[in-house]
């Protein structure tokens, strides 16, 4: 029987009869975290791979690039989040928030139109990388802080917010649920919203053995062996015991299924699923470097042929497929 609490409201996406397509290829950082010009300096002193940069500060933790194609991925993708939750920044049901962190804040887009739509909360974005903007809203600071690590926030928070970061940077999420569980306000609330990086079809469109399927497939073999306790399986019942075991009551998780392509009719969906496929089709070689050459060791030039039959397999309109999406909320006692 399926458990309750675990939401999935959707029916199959209705398939667009349309099968053209418009897819193509003041400081906001906390002094506390940067304490002398030594670590000012190192934090920026990224490390490269094959013409890549990624994070100084906890080198060789995270296995995504910090660089601008990274950046311009991130941010497209947080659209496309956006488009899947209806406009919405968070579906928990948070009101008048004083106070809210945003783990794996990345270039921060999702902290800084959340501090500009609530002036009145204290907004604190974290990362590895020093890579969001310098003139942010008055309400927002950036730190840098590795959320594997004991948390020391002077605040306790309404809300602690998380998107895709499953398979990137978590290395145990029991530590972070435990983390979160200690650093919020009584009544706060805990909301991941987590993917789960597998190509998945409700209409037979998407042959077994096509090579997105087969990326997806590698990608998630390549992240659990880079590193301990990584995983780009994103599993909601184990989310839900883990939160649970941590002390969050009442523990909800919706599904939803974000497109890849702009294959669905309903318009919204469409333009979430357009931002998706062009995210992973111009983000594949970040996504993938290290996790195939370091993961699964395999040649670069091996992996840049396979990449180009994973682009072409993006661009088939034919295909009908997206990616399992679930928003966790948990309020704390």
């Amino acid at each position: 029987m399926a458990d309750p609490l675990v939401e999935d409201p959707l029916e199959a996406i209705p398939v667009s009869d349309d099968t053209a397509s418009d897819f193509s290829g003041d400081s906001g950082f906390s002094e506390a975290t940067l304490s002398t010009a030594s670590l000012r300096s190192s934090i920026y002193d990224y490390e490269e791979d094959h013409g890549r940069s990624y994070h100084a500060f906890r080198r060789g933790k995270y296995v995504v690039p910090n660089d601008e194609p990274e950046q311009e991925r991130m941010e497209i993708h947080h659209h496309s989040m956006r488009m899947l939750l209806e406009g919405k920044h968070y579906v928990a049901p948070v009101t008048r928030p004083t106070s809210i962190l945003d783990i794996g804040t990345g270039t921060g887009i999702w902290a800084i139109d959340v501090a500009d739509a609530i002036p009145a909360a204290h907004v604190i974005g974290i990362d590895l990388s020093p890579i969001q903007p310098t003139t942010v809203p008055p309400n927002l600071e950036f730190q840098i802080m590795d959320a594997d690590e004991s948390w020391d926030f002077h605040e306790r928070f309404d809300l602690i917010h998380t998107q895709f970061m499953n398979g990137f940077s978590i290395n145990s999420w029991p530590f972070f649920y435990h983390q979160a569980f200690i650093s919020m306000q009584p009544g706060g609330w805990v909301e991941n919203q987590e993917f789960d990086l597998l190509f998945k079809c409700d209409d037979g469109t998407q042959p077994p053995d096509c090579a997105t399927v087969r990326w997806g497939e590698l990608w998630n073999q390549g992240v659990e062996a880079f590193g301990a306790g990584l995983t780009g399986r994103c599993h909601p019942e184990v989310m839900k015991q883990q939160m649970e075991e941590a002390g969050f009551i009442n523990v909800t998780i919706q599904t939803y299924r974000l497109p890849v392509g702009p294959w669905p009719k309903d318009k919204r969906l469409r333009q979430a699923g357009l931002y998706n496929a062009v995210a992973i089709h111009e983000g594949l070689h970040g996504l993938s470097l290290r996790t195939f050459t370091h993961g699964l060791k395999w040649p670069i030039e091996e992996m840049e042929a396979f990449l180009a039959q994973v682009r072409k397999g993006l661009e088939d309109r034919r295909i009908h497929s997206y990616f399992p999406v679930y928003a966790s909320q948990n309020p704390c006692r």
